[in-house]
C-alpha cells in the first residue's frame, strides 16, 4: 500500500484535504502592545469561533486569541459529521445529570447542527455542507438494540427516526453486513477546517480582531477585569473566555484533572472516479456504527472517502492503517480497495463522564470545555452559551452542566488506563461483530421495532 506521509500527530500543520479547499485562513496579526476590550476568547477552535462570533453580533468587541492558528487542533482535524446526540443515550443522561438539566442538554445538543447549519447558510461559509442526513447502523445485536431504544426515545420527543433492516442498511450504504440502521436526518457533514474558518471570517466582518500565534503565558486578575499576557503584548479585558479544549488545564491548573487528552485517527483517499463509488453512500454521505470507539465512513462532495482509524490514544504510537483498509474491503467489496493518500490525528478533550461543562471560574471568567469528541455540534452551541453568559452573566440559564456535586476528575495514571480500556473495548466489539454476522435476514428484520 502506498500513501503520502502526513501523519501529523504533533499538531503543527492540518489536513491537506481540509486546509487546501473552502474557507481561506481569516486574516491575523500577532498581538504585540497593550489592548484593551470588552471581552478575549481564548482559543480558535469552533467553540471560541462560534462565541466570537455571537459576540461581534451583538456589537461586542470582542478579541479572540489563538496559540498557534485557526483549527490547529482538534476542530480542523474531525471526522466531519454533526451530530444531534450526546455520547449517552437520553435515559443515561437523565441518571447522570438529573431529569431537569440532563433534558436541557439533550434538547442543546439535539438543535446544535440546525445551528451549524443556519450560521452555515447566513454567511455563506464554504465548508462542503452535505444535509442529506446520516447512517448509524448495528455492529453487533446489540446495536441493534441501541438503535431500537434511541428510536423508541425520539418518537417521545415528536422526532421519527427511520429504522432500516440488513437488506435496506446494505443499500443504503453500498455494502456491509450490518443488521440494521438508522437515518438521522437532523444530521450533516461538512470540512470542519474550512466551517471554523468561516466562522471567525464572519465575525471579523462583525468587528471582531484575531490575533494568532500568540499563546498566553499568564492569566492574572487586574483592577476588577482580566490581564493576558504574551510573548509581545498583553490584553486586558471586562470578561474572559476560555475555550482551549485539550489545552485548558495548562491556562488553569485547577481544570487539569476535568479533560484527558485522547488521540483519534483518520486517513483520507484521494479523490475517485465516479464510477467507482457507484451506489456506495449515495443518499447519506456518513455512515457510524454502534461501536463505543471512532467509526466512522463518509463520502465527501469530491468523491474522496475519509475513514476514522484505530490507533494510538496518548502521545505515542501511530494509526492503524492497516486496519483501515481491511474495513473498505470488508464494506465494499464490489470496488478496489483505495489506497489513502494523507492521514492524520487529532486531539478530544474527555471529559470522565463525557459531557461538556460551561462553568464561571471567578467573576467574569467563563470556560467551556469537555465536548468529547462531540465538538462540532457542541462546540458551536457551548460557543454561542458562552457568549450569552458573558453578555447576561447567567450560566445557569445555559442548557450546559456546570460544576455540580455528580463531577468527576480523572484520578492519576487516568491515560495508560484510557488507552488499556479503549484497546479492550475495541477486541470485545470486534469479536460481537463476527459472531453477529451468521444470523440469519428473518432473525435480524424481527429484532427491529
Amino acid at each position: 500500500m502506498t500513501m503520502l506521509r502526513h501523519r501529523d500527530l504533533s499538531a503543527c500543520s492540518l489536513p491537506r484535504i481540509y486546509a487546501e479547499t473552502g474557507e481561506a485562513p481569516p486574516e491575523s496579526e500577532i498581538l504585540v502592545g497593550n489592548v484593551q476590550c470588552d471581552v478575549a476568547i481564548i482559543g480558535a477552535g469552533i467553540t471560541g469561533a462560534s462565541a466570537a462570533l455571537h459576540l461581534a453580533e451583538a456589537g461586542t468587541d470582542v478579541r479572540l486569541i489563538e496559540a498557534s492558528h485557526v483549527g490547529a487542533a482538534g476542530s480542523g482535524r474531525s471526522f466531519g459529521q454533526v451530530v444531534p446526540y450526546l455520547r449517552r443515550e437520553p435515559t443515561g443522561v437523565h441518571t447522570d445529570l438529573g431529569p431537569e438539566v440532563g433534558e436541557r442538554l439533550i434538547a442543546v445538543a439535539a438543535a446544535a447542527p440546525a445551528l451549524v447549519r443556519g450560521l452555515v447558510d447566513r454567511y455563506a461559509i464554504d465548508c462542503d455542507a452535505d444535509v442529506r442526513g446520516l447512517l448509524f447502523a448495528a455492529h453487533a445485536a446489540s446495536g441493534v438494540e441501541i438503535l431500537r431504544r434511541r428510536r423508541e426515545e425520539w418518537a417521545r420527543r415528536g422526532v421519527d427516526l427511520t429504522f432500516l433492516d440488513a437488506d435496506e442498511t446494505a443499500a443504503a450504504i453500498g455494502g456491509g453486513t450490518y443488521l440494521a440502521a438508522l437515518i438521522e436526518p437532523r444530521g450533516l457533514t461538512l470540512n470542519p477546517l474550512a466551517y471554523v474558518r468561516g466562522l471567525i471570517r464572519a465575525a471579523i466582518e462583525k468587528g471582531a480582531h484575531l490575533y494568532t500565534k500568540s499563546p498566553v503565558i499568564e492569566i492574572l486578575p487586574h483592577a476588577g477585569c482580566w490581564q493576558l499576557s504574551t510573548a509581545a503584548g498583553s490584553l486586558v479585558c471586562r470578561t474572559l473566555i476560555v475555550a482551549a479544549g485539550v489545552h485548558v488545564g495548562r491556562l488553569l491548573p485547577v481544570l487539569r484533572r476535568r479533560i484527558l487528552p485522547f488521540r483519534v485517527h483518520e486517513a483520507a483517499t484521494g479523490p475517485l472516479p465516479a464510477e467507482a463509488l457507484a451506489g456506495i453512500l449515495e443518499r447519506y454521505p456518513a455512515l457510524t456504527d454502534t461501536r463505543r470507539l471512532p467509526s466512522g465512513v463518509r463520502r465527501t462532495t469530491d468523491n474522496r472517502l475519509i475513514v476514522t482509524l484505530s490507533g494510538a490514544t496518548g502521545f505515542r504510537g501511530s494509526a492503524d492503517l492497516a486496519g483501515g483498509q481491511a474495513r473498505l474491503r470488508q464494506l465494499f467489496p464490489q470496488q478496489q480497495t483505495p489506497s489513502f493518500a494523507e492521514s492524520w490525528a487529532g486531539w478530544v478533550d474527555l471529559s470522565v463522564d463525557q459531557y461538556p461543562r460551561l462553568v464561571e471560574m471567578a467573576r467574569g471568567l467563563f470556560v467551556g470545555y469537555g465536548l468529547s469528541g462531540r465538538g462540532i455540534a457542541l462546540g458551536t452551541a457551548l460557543g454561542r452559551a458562552l457568549a450569552l453568559v458573558s453578555l447576561d452573566g447567567r450560566p445557569e440559564d445555559s442548557g450546559f452542566p456546570g460544576h455540580g456535586s455528580r463531577l468527576r476528575s480523572w484520578a492519576p495514571g487516568s491515560r495508560l488506563a484510557v488507552a488499556t480500556a479503549a484497546n479492550l473495548i475495541r477486541r470485545i466489539e470486534e469479536w460481537h461483530a463476527r459472531r453477529s454476522r451468521p444470523l440469519i435476514r428473518s432473525n435480524i428484520i424481527s429484532a427491529g421495532p
